[in-house]
């Protein structure tokens, strides 16, 4: 049982940057509130540069006792993320798009 993703701001060009998370694409003001990211699933972030929006911010919520791994964006104990690939900047235990 891992922790669930809170949003604190979600704006990305819609149908083109998209977040994924366990497979599911969250794009426009759609972002993954309440998803619990499945252990060794990736959490992606694609965007095709062309149109610049306020981008995104997404926390692991405290509530939960257990945190996922997740590939090229982990979350490995206590909440904390980590960036494995790309512009994406870790804030505590948060993590946010290079626009944001």
């Amino acid at each position: 049982n891992g922790k669930a993703i809170s949003v604190e701001r979600f704006q990305t060009e819609l149908g083109y940057d998209k977040l994924f998370v366990n497979g599911e694409a969250f794009s426009g003001s759609n972002g993954p509130a309440g998803k619990i990211p499945s252990t060794g699933v990736p959490i992606t972030w694609t965007s095709d540069h062309s149109v610049t929006s306020a981008g995104w911010k997404i926390c692991l919520a405290d509530t939960q006792t257990e945190a996922p791994t997740m590939p090229p964006i982990d979350a490995p104990g206590a909440g904390a993320w980590s960036v494995t690939e790309g512009a994406c900047e870790v804030d505590g235990n948060c993590v946010t798009s290079p626009n944001f």
